[in-house]
């Protein structure tokens, strides 16, 4: 009987949020069967698709994006002309979505693609989020879908 083995799409909660990741590999470890993952990289995956993904953010997609370039609720409130205590609420919504206004959230997305340094397709991103931004609050949030 093999120690490995791969589920077609598996959930995984490790960064704070419901990730799908496809195709994931599974490893048996006593009696149970658990996930192979280098978190390294599936931040880094997670984190190039996050600024566009479909419908609003999460308070914990918000932090896992702030922390995951190290910077304080105080430093990102400054960069995007917040209290941190707005921050602090955004972040407080945990898997639900942030109370944040939608301009505010297109400019901590773009943020977060610049930081990246993706600007190569900047100006289609920004236009898409624009477009996007009509329908953050009418979107019901999805768990994010990843192939590592």
């Amino acid at each position: 009987m093999s120690n490995k083995k791969k589920k077609k799409n598996y959930t995984y909660n490790g960064l704070g949020f419901p990730v799908v990741i496809e195709e994931a590999e599974l490893r048996k470890v006593g009696d149970k069967w658990l996930l192979k993952v280098d978190i390294e990289k599936l931040s880094d995956e997670v984190m190039k698709v996050l600024p566009a993904k479909p419908g609003g953010l999460t308070g914990a997609e918000i932090r896992f994006m702030r922390t995951y370039f190290g910077l304080s609720r105080r430093s990102l409130a400054s960069e995007l002309n917040v209290s941190h205590t707005a921050v602090n609420k955004w972040e407080e919504t945990g898997n639900e979505r942030a109370k944040i206004d939608p301009h505010v959230e297109i400019m901590f997305r773009a943020l977060m693609k610049l930081m990246l340094h993706q600007e190569s397709d900047f100006l289609s991103f920004f236009k898409s989020m624009m477009t996007e931004s009509k329908k953050f609050s009418e979107l019901k949030n999805k768990p994010l879908n990843i192939a590592i």
